[in-house]
């Protein structure tokens, strides 16, 4: 049986998931589906843009194991990169809050680095 520490991004309440299926995927405080993944994440798009000076872009999407949408949107230049937005369901998440607390998961580095791109690191995992 696992521990999670969660956290909702729309109200800010912070609790605990204690069991071995995927978190319920919703606030207990806010009823807002603004939580980390439940479970891992499956990668279902990604698209890229890139010009001749080293910017890029990419869009990565997936989904949890409860079935809600995320999106992950990284500018870079040459290797190096930066998150720059995220949306769970279709909610996009404040950029300094989620920039300073989010690291990107392992599937989403996965795609990053399948163009060549190292994926940002920074805070807990988040989305």
């Amino acid at each position: 049986m696992s521990v999670d520490r969660l956290w909702c991004h729309q109200c800010g309440n912070e609790y605990g998931y204690i069991g071995d299926e995927p978190h319920p995927a919703h606030c207990p405080a806010c009823h807002s589906s603004c939580v980390p993944p439940a479970g891992s994440l499956t990668v279902f798009d990604r698209s890229c843009w890139q010009n001749a000076n080293g910017l890029s872009k990419l869009w990565i999407h997936a989904v949890d194991e409860r079935g809600r949408s995320f999106e992950f949107t990284i500018a870079a230049r040459n290797a190096e990169s930066k998150l720059v937005r995220i949306s769970i369901d279709g909610v996009v998440l404040d950029y300094p809050t989620a920039n300073s607390v989010c690291r990107i998961p392992p599937s989403i580095a996965e795609e990053i680095a399948a163009f060549g791109i190292d994926a940002p690191d920074s805070g807990t995992v988040c989305a």
